[in-house]
């Protein structure tokens, strides 16, 4: 049936016609501007759109291509948090971006991106990834360095230098992982559980890489602390897809058991129990929000190396509590670092001091602001809340790795709060009205929203 296509293919088409007709549509002109980043938004609704009715409709569960796409839940999912943080991000970003040369190429970079993640989160095969992988972060790399002045320059050189590094290492870990498989699909029967191993041991440090997990996050703060806001918002929230979205696909599909899955088990139980502990003794000692958000997200990839860890033993459980974490970290790590590019252009300082006043004189911001942060620290019913609960509740065959879960969890207050009760002293935060600030709170609405029907969802998806 050809409408079993149309969920990939009208995304496909409607991506990379927009992603080259911004190019041309923006002549240096606000309304040409205006129109191009009309368009950009209008096409991932429409993506969205699809991928959602095609998804209730029930078109998924089926390969495609040759058998190098998996129409799954997970894919399904991924897509859609990744338009979402990009629709927020581009709608956040709409006057920032305006003075820059190259706003034009953010737009459709943007859209890449998002077209590369469509394609990741339903691979099916090495050779899947390795394309859609190549799109995306090609992507990312430029998006990091798009204001071109000497900080993002320096930032994205970084960032790229990483990302060649990384990239290498997934050549070699796709090399042995095929040589182990015997095939390019990657739902295969093992035929040699060393070769996969070693493939995996280095296809998780090329992925991890890419996500800034410890001790592979070198390049992170910098990126964070130095980049352009806007283009953080989106390196930060789907830039992160873009890394665990192969790194899921390759585990869940292969199904490993025996030495194999207890070697998965073991290092990435090793890999989540550095990052959340490094990351909150890290961000405690930061003053500056983007520098704290920075660390903070070393230890929200280690809850979701909580689920790949546990993929192995329950793979249900995992999966719903990866989805549900890459959507509400998205959202909530777009709206900050969107936020963040507004209090700077207010208040002069990214350092939370400059947040003072704002409860007063920015009720709805403020509000906002505080919503993303409680986000993040899993407060209910907000999304993240369910997000860490399903992603804890893998965890549960496995006692001590929730217990530290929920000890760094809790322990992360300590700095997700100081910036909210900083937001309700007395200070001279003016209300400005900006697109930036919209988004934001667009954000936090769907925070909230998303939070009271994630049980339900969940409940339909397992």
């Amino acid at each position: 049936m050809i409408l079993q296509y149309i969920p990939i293919v009208l995304p496909s088409i409607l991506i990379v016609f927009s992603s080259i007709a911004v190019l041309y549509i923006d002549n240096g002109t606000r309304s040409r501007y205006i129109i191009a980043v009309d368009l950009s938004i209008g096409t991932l609704l429409v993506s969205f759109l699809t991928l959602i009715i095609f998804y209730g409709l029930g078109y998924y569960g089926y390969s495609l291509f040759s058998s190098t796409l998996y129409l799954s839940n997970f894919g399904y999912f991924i897509a859609v948090s990744a338009i979402l943080a990009t629709i927020i991000v581009i709608y956040g970003g709409m006057e920032s971006l305006e003075p820059i040369k190259t706003r034009s190429s953010f737009l459709s970079l943007a859209m890449l991106t998002d077209l590369g993640v469509i394609y990741l989160g339903f691979a099916y095969s090495v050779i899947t990834i390795l394309a859609s992988w190549g799109i995306a972060s090609a992507a990312t790399y430029v998006i990091a360095m798009i204001r071109k002045d000497y900080s993002s320059t320096i930032a994205g050189v970084k960032y790229l230098i990483m990302g060649l590094l990384s990239s290498s290492l997934m050549v070699l870990g796709f090399a042995f992982f095929i040589l182990g498989i015997g095939s390019l699909s990657l739902d295969a029967t093992i035929n040699y559980q060393t070769l996969v191993i070693l493939g995996i041991m280095f296809l998780s440090i090329a992925f991890l890489f890419k996500v800034g997990a410890f001790p592979f996050q070198a390049w992170l703060p910098d990126v964070y602390s130095m980049s352009d806001r806007i283009s953080v918002a989106f390196v930060s929230s789907v830039g992160k897809i873009v890394g665990i979205a192969p790194l899921f696909d390759i585990i869940y599909f292969l199904k490993p058991s025996g030495i194999v899955g207890f070697s998965i088990f073991v290092i990435f139980a090793l890999i989540t129990v550095m990052s959340l502990i490094f990351g909150n003794i890290v961000a405690f000692s930061r003053q500056d929000f983007a520098s704290m958000l920075a660390y903070s997200s070393i230890t929200q990839v280690g809850f979701m190396l909580i689920a790949i860890t546990m993929l192995p033993y329950n793979p249900t459980v995992s999966t719903s509590g990866l989805m549900v974490y890459l959507l509400a970290y998205s959202i909530a790590q777009a709206g900050l670092f969107i936020a963040l590019s507004h209090i700077e252009k207010v208040s002069g300082t990214s350092y939370i001091e400059g947040f003072r006043g704002m409860s007063s004189s920015d009720k709805a911001l403020a509000f906002a602001l505080s919503i993303l942060l409680l986000s993040l620290l899993g407060i209910p019913p907000i999304l993240g809340f369910w997000a860490k609960l399903f992603v804890l509740e893998a965890s549960f065959s496995q006692p001590w790795l929730t217990v530290i879960g929920f000890l760094n969890s809790a322990v992360s207050a300590g700095y997700y709060i100081p910036p909210i009760r900083e937001i309700f002293r007395e200070g001279e935060f003016r209300n400005v009205n900006s697109t930036e600030r919209d988004a934001a709170i667009i954000a936090s609405i769907l925070s909230i929203a998303l939070g009271i029907v994630a049980p339900l969802i969940v409940g339909v998806i397992s």
